[in-house]
Formats: structure tokens, sequence, C-alpha cells
């Protein structure tokens, strides 16, 4: 029997500030992986130190030399690389007052940074400590200033390090420079580009909330001349925008075969963001009739690419039409069509697109995107947070909407095959670069969607990857590598401290289908719906395909909860939640994570619980550096059961959106949230003497703590740790992460309360992230975020069978509220 999801809402039983045990060393300074032991042998750095110095005046001069256009001021930016990661909370304002250098934005993880020169006298002094490191022969007692041993090289920020591209296309990102100190001088400059660009005549769109401006259709020349005479420039970046599609195999149809019956229901709208929505469709009685959400020269309401329509079949009806399409059926989506492109590629403003997803909300209050038009190029290792998922990301956690992101795909088969055999590469080929997602699919807030090989036609033995749970060969996985030395330790493994394994793209997978063996689709390919004249549908394969399919499962949770609509990073949860990875191919098992996510979804998990199996949700808020617990029973007759093995299965996953920082790529999330589940023991709790003093040691902390707050884990955890753990400053963090455990008898006995009934603790924590400069620190710290935790408890079945009282017993006992006060429709049952 299908239930309902249930609001937690059992009362929280205290707030207080977070406190970690010290895992410092007695004898280490504050963070003992940072103590960067510098070479002995000083002569490498001295004669590094040359070389940038003779290089920075050089390329300083030539800048001078290269300038044609009269600017009202002049900003004079260099590029310092360090010797391991910057701690910008604790040396930024020591480089601002002591060198005159003010921060512009970290990259390669804070151990390459850009600094503009703010102040001419304290840059001076930046020179000659150079100086006299080079000309020091014992530096055993130095007279310098020991912070410039942690810089490695410099060099003067020049056009070969502005430009960002090998090739030019006509779409150009220009990001400027943001710098409180040199503000007004910036504006200045600023101005008259803008000015310069007007009398050119040059297309362009000035985003001041995102600080880049993107410009379309110059020539070369022009982009050097701009680069070379307006110093607010940080980098430029060239784009186009597109999508990639094998070969059509047409299927012979007569009809399209179906009809939508319920298009006057009160259904949730999706925002295709696509190539147009053919309205000489099936989906005609479901496409809102407005027109305006267009950035082409042709009707919203006609897909010359063929593209977006098949999308949208997909996102109002699911897998309905899959395998036979002919019938009557019901839509789970209403539909807006937002046309970008009109053809297979070309250039978009990313300010438009975002105006245009903007204005839906507003206006339609869509909450629901596809997004399957990304750059075409593949993003680098490691690289930056691209403009576009960093104005994307804002733009979600400010609407409080959900942009399901395609991943991307593999253009060419030379990165999937080998050259010699023609034989498959799989999974080895996701190792390479060239696999690396495409932005905006690298977005936090939103939901990245990547293929799974499936077209619901059984017929997977056909394709080219192996059987079981694999991404499609052309599906992309995730850029950031972690096989930096910055992220191992001296014995050359990864160093926990650093890396992340909560981090990854692609959210979810969804069916998206494969080639078969000879690179063909007619057999493999998934069945989608066309506008070509007498066809109605053709074979395609793509993570375009996939994207909707879980737009259409957010629509359908929507659909019969619209209470979450509050609170869009439930939906997310819910979907995480409901992904397996249960039946991957062991090929696979060692990298999943980067390149199937959390897995594919289970429907039923995501829209229903059962008798055996009960989803609640906790939506609330929480303020940094401080931590909160909830009390959990579970019924007691679970300790009557006979099941010898695991008897309960929890599945947990805490989502939660933030205004991202863009200026660094381990602050660009500068929060931490995090959950776990712990034993029957207080939040915060101290031992005390005879007296009811807290027992302390000789620094004042307390001697031994009995509750969850400054506790060692082995004393607390109920199974697992901390869902994330953060207490080392460089450490980049996730807005998603999801635990997974079972528990046997012995974990219930001893959380046995007086009622005997089993209570257990739910506890979230957040910190502020530790390299946060004090401004960034000051505006977030008092700042309550909210955040959605989504729980699945399911007893396990002993020799087949289950009580079928685990959904009314927890509930019974708990603040466990219906989500919506609605009747369940009859199909719920």
């Amino acid at each position: 029997m299908k239930k309902e999801h249930l609001y937690f809402k059992n009362p929280q039983e205290g707030v207080v500030i977070f406190k970690q045990k010290s895992r410092y060393n007695p004898n280490s300074t504050e963070i003992e992986e940072e103590n960067l032991e510098i070479e002995k042998d000083y002569t490498p750095k001295t004669e590094d130190f040359i070389r940038s110095l003779k290089s920075f005046n050089k390329k300083r001069k030539d800048r001078a030399i290269r300038k044609t256009i009269a600017v009202p001021e002049v900003i004079e930016l260099i590029t310092i690389t360090f010797h391991d990661i910057f701690d910008s909370s604790k040396f930024e304002n020591i480089y601002r007052s002591v060198f005159g250098l003010d921060i512009i934005a970290y990259f390669d993880w804070n151990t390459k940074a850009i600094f503009a020169i703010s102040n001419y006298e304290r840059f001076d002094n930046f020179v000659k400590q150079l100086e006299i490191f080079i000309n020091t022969e014992d530096h055993n007692n130095p007279e310098y200033d020991l912070n410039v041993k942690f810089i490695k090289n410099f060099d003067f920020l020049s056009r070969d390090l502005i430009i960002d591209c090998k090739t030019f296309k006509n779409h150009l990102i220009i990001s400027l420079i943001d710098s409180l100190e040199l503000d007004s001088i910036k504006n200045k400059i600023e101005n008259r580009l803008i000015n310069y660009l007007e009398k050119k005549r040059i297309e362009f769109k000035n985003n001041v909330e995102l600080n880049v401006i993107e410009i379309i259709n110059v020539d070369e020349n022009t982009v050097i001349e701009i680069v070379d005479n307006f110093d607010v420039i940080q980098s430029v970046n060239s784009y186009s925008s597109g999508f990639v599609r094998p070969n059509i195999y047409n299927l012979a149809e007569k009809s399209y075969g179906f009809e939508i019956i319920n298009s006057d229901a009160n259904l949730p709208i999706i925002g295709i963001i696509d190539t147009g929505i053919e309205n000489k469709s099936p989906l005609n009685s479901i496409i809102i009739n407005d027109a305006s959400f267009n950035l082409t020269s042709t009707s919203s309401f006609i897909d010359n690419v063929d593209h977006g329509t098949a999308v949208a079949t997909i996102a109002a009806l699911g897998d309905k039409l899959y395998p036979n399409h002919v019938g009557n059926f019901e839509a789970d989506a209403k539909l807006l069509s937002i046309k970008t492109l009109d053809n297979n590629s070309g250039e978009i403003f990313e300010s438009e697109v975002v105006e245009l997803i903007r204005r839906a909300k507003l206006e339609y209050n869509v909450q629901i995107f596809t997004l399957t038009i990304g750059y075409d190029a593949c993003k680098k290792h490691n690289e930056c947070m691209s403009s576009y998922a960093f104005a994307l990301d804002k733009l979600s956690h400010e609407l409080n909407i959900l942009i399901f992101i395609s991943i991307s795909n593999v253009r060419d088969s030379q990165h999937f095959l080998d050259a010699n055999t023609n034989k498959s590469l799989f999974p080895l080929h996701f190792m390479s670069e060239h696999t690396n997602l495409c932005s905006p699919a690298e977005s936090m807030n939103n939901l990245t969607v990547g293929a799974y090989a499936s077209n619901l036609e059984e017929n997977e033995y056909e394709r080219i990857t192996p059987l079981g749970l694999v991404p499609a060969i052309y599906s992309r996985t995730f850029h950031i590598n972690w096989d930096l030395k910055i992220f191992k330790d001296i014995k050359g493994n990864l160093n926990h401290k650093r890396t992340n394994k909560l981090l990854f793209k692609p959210d979810v997978i969804s069916h998206g289908d494969d080639y078969d063996n000879w690179l063909d689709i007619n057999k493999t390919g998934l069945k989608v719906l066309t506008i070509e004249r007498g066809t109605f549908f053709s074979k395609e394969i793509g993570t375009s395909y996939s994207s909707p399919f879980v737009a259409n499962l957010a629509a359908r949770i929507l659909k019969k909860y619209p209470e979450l609509s509050k609170n869009m990073q439930t939906i997310k949860a819910l979907i995480i939640n409901s992904s397996e990875t249960d039946e991957i191919n062991s090929e696979i098992e060692t990298i999943k994570n980067s390149i199937i996510g959390n897995g594919f979804p289970n429907e039923e998990f995501a829209i229903n619980s059962s008798r055996d199996r009960i989803t609640f949700i906790l939506e609330d808020e929480i303020v940094p550096e401080t931590i909160k617990s909830f009390s959990l029973k579970l019924p007691a007759y679970l300790l009557d059961l006979m099941n010898p093995q695991s008897i309960l299965e929890f599945t947990s996953t805490l989502c939660f959106s933030f205004l991202p920082l863009n200026k660094s790529q381990f602050t660009y999330c500068p929060i931490h949230i995090a959950f776990g589940f712990f034993d029957n023991i207080p939040l915060e709790d101290y031992k005390k003497d005879i007296n009811g003093r807290i027992l302390t040691k000789p620094n004042g902390f307390p001697a031994q703590s009995l509750g969850i707050n400054y506790n060692k884990m082995e004393n607390i955890k109920l199974k697992n740790s901390w869902s994330q753990d953060y207490y080392y400053k460089p450490k980049v963090l996730s807005n998603s992460q999801k635990v997974k455990f079972k528990l046997t008898l012995k974990f219930l006995k001893k959380n046995i309360d007086k009622d005997g009934n089993i209570k257990v603790k739910i506890a979230i924590n957040s910190k502020l992230h530790k390299l946060l400069d004090s401004i960034d620190k000051e505006k977030l710290l008092k700042a309550p975020v909210k955040f959605s935790l989504v729980t699945t408890i399911e007893e396990l079945p002993y020799k087949n069978k289950t009580s079928n009282r685990l959904y009314e017993e927890i509930q019974l006992i708990n603040s466990l509220n219906v989500i919506n006060d609605l009747d369940l429709e009859a199909e719920n049952y």
C-alpha cells in the first residue's frame, strides 16, 4: 500500500555553539598540514625571484607602450604562484597592509592569485623585500619579510595571461576585477570601456551583478585592443553554446498515436530552455500560450532544430510513452517554451538566459527548468566555476528554483574508442580531461544529470557499454581531479583533510541510452518525438534526454506535494535520496561517484512511502557556528524481530542552497552544514565535580564531554560519523550529502528509553568556511541558512517477510505530519 511522505515535526532539543575536539598536535601550529618545509637551498628561489622581477618589469613597460586609448585611470595587476595553499583568512590583510596588494581572485585551489597594486609605496616595500631576499647569503638570520618565502614566483598580468582561450569564437566573456580598495578607480575605467563599446557599435551586455561583460561578434584585433587598454579586465574566455547529437534513425509511424487528456488540470509548469516547442504536436494543449520567452528571430512554438520538442515531451510525460506510445495520457506538467537557440549551436548571452528564467518565475511561478544547451567545450581539470554556473547558482538561491542541467555529451568517438582496435575504452576513457563536463553543469545549487545506458526497451545486451547500472559511453564526468600534489600527504596518498569525496557531478543519471558495438543507435537508441513531417518518432541518444526524465519526476513530486514548493532543495533531496547504485557494474566501482553520481532515481521511493518504508522531511534553518539536535523514536516491536542480520536501513540526504562567492574555489560554497545520527545522549553535557561544576583541563577546556557537542566520534555515533567532516581550513565543501547505513539489534538495544521505545538523536551542525576573509565572515555569521533533510527508514525483510508495521508505528510515537491536508487520490492506493 502506498503511503504519503511526512513532515518531521519533533521539537528541537536545543541550539548551542558548535565545538570540535582539537585534532592538532599540541606542539603544532593551527594548520599542521600547511607547515610547508621551505627548501634549505635558496639558490633556486633566488633565481626564480630574479626571473620574476625581470619579467614583471618588462611586461609592465610593454603594457604601457601598447596603450593607444585615453583612459582616465590605471590599475596594475600582478599574478603570484605560491608553494602551497594560500591562507586567505590570515594573509589577505597582511598583503594589503604590508605589500600594498589587494586580492582580486584565486586559482588552482588558492595556489595562484591575482592581486591589484592598491598602494604603490607599500608595493615598493614588497619589491624591496624580494631584493633583500635575492641578496641574502645567510637565510638563517634573514632581514627580509618572511612572508615572501611562501611565494614561488610572480609576474605582471599581461595580455597573454588575461586571454584564457586558444581560439576566438563569436561569444566572449570578459570578467572584470572586483576590489573594494580600488572601486572608484575601477568604475571610471569600466565606464570608459562601455563608452568604447558603444562608439564601436559592438553588441554587448554588461552584467553588473556578475561583474562580467558579454560581447558577440568581434574580431581578434578588437579583443586585443580592449585587453591592452582597459585595466579592469581579469580574464577573457570565448565560448559557443549548443548540444552534440548523433545521427538520427527515423521510425516509420503513421501518426503520433497519442493524445494528452488533462490539459485543464492544475499542473506544475516546467520551463524548457531549448530550441522551442513545436505547437503542431500533441503537446499543443499543455504549452503556455506566451511567445515572449525567446532570444531568436523565429517563434517559440517552432522547433527548427527538432530538439526542444523531444525534451519537452519527456519533461511532460516522463516514461509514459515507453514502450508503447499509443493511447491517451495524462501529463505531469505544463510547458513554457524558453527558446534560446534556432540552430545546433550559436551564441547566447548568459545574462539574457538568466533574465528569461527570472521572468518565468515571476510571471508564471515556474520552479522547474530543463537546460540542455551548454557550452560546447569541456572544462579543464580543476578549472574554476564558470560565470554561467555562478549566475545560475545565484539565481537558484534567490528565486527558489531548480534547474535540471544536462552534463553534456562527448562529441568525438576518438575519446572512447581505441584508435587501433576500434574497441571501447570504457570506463578508462572517463579519466581523460576530454570527458569532463561542460559548463554550466558544474552548478551546485541545481541538479546535474548524466546519461544512463538504458532506452526502456530491455535490450541492454546490445549496447556498447557492459550490463548493469552504467553511464552511457558518451556521458561526461566531474572535472575536479584530486590527483594533485596539494591534495596528497607526504606519502603520496590522498589527504582526507583537503579532499572531499562528497563533491561530484553528475548528481544522478537517467535514461539516455547508448550506441551499440558498431556505433549505431537503430536498436539501442531512445525513442523520442520528432517534428519531421511523416516521421513522428526517431531514435536518438544523449544527456539532453536524460535531464527531462528527472525534471518530470520533480514535477510529479510537486504535483502530489505542492507544499514542498516552499523549498525546492527538498525536491532535490528527495530525488537524490531515492537514487540507487545497487546494480552498478563492477568495472566502475572505483569511479562511480564522478560518472553516475548518486545513481538512478527510484521514482516510487521518491514519491511514496509504504507500510515498511517511511520517508520524512525535516525543513529547518541553522545559524553558522551552531549545532542543534532532535530526538527520533523507533518502535519497540523492532526489538522482538528475529532477524539476526540488519533490521533497519537508513538513507538520508541533506541539501541546501547558498549564495556563491566566486573569488576562490575553496570558498565558492562558503557554508558547511552536516548531519548525523547519534546515540541517545544530550546535545551538550560535561563531566562535573561533586558541586556540579564542569571539570576542566589546564587550558580551560572541559575535561570530558558527555554529549554530542565537543566529543569524540567513537563516543557518540550511532553507526556513521558526520555526513561531512570539516575541520582543516583548505577543504572545498559540498551542499549535498547522502548517507546510508544499516542497524542491527545491537545498535537498537543500547538506545532504549524509559518508555521502552528506541530513541536516537539527529544532529545538524554548521560552520563558515575557515578561508573566508573578515568581510565575508561578518556578512554570513548571523544569517540563518535553510536546509532540507530527507530520511528514509526501511524495515529489512527476514525470510522474505516484513511486519507491515513500521510506517504506522513510527508515525504514532513521533510528531510526523502529512505534507498536504488533502485526501489521497485513488491512484495512490
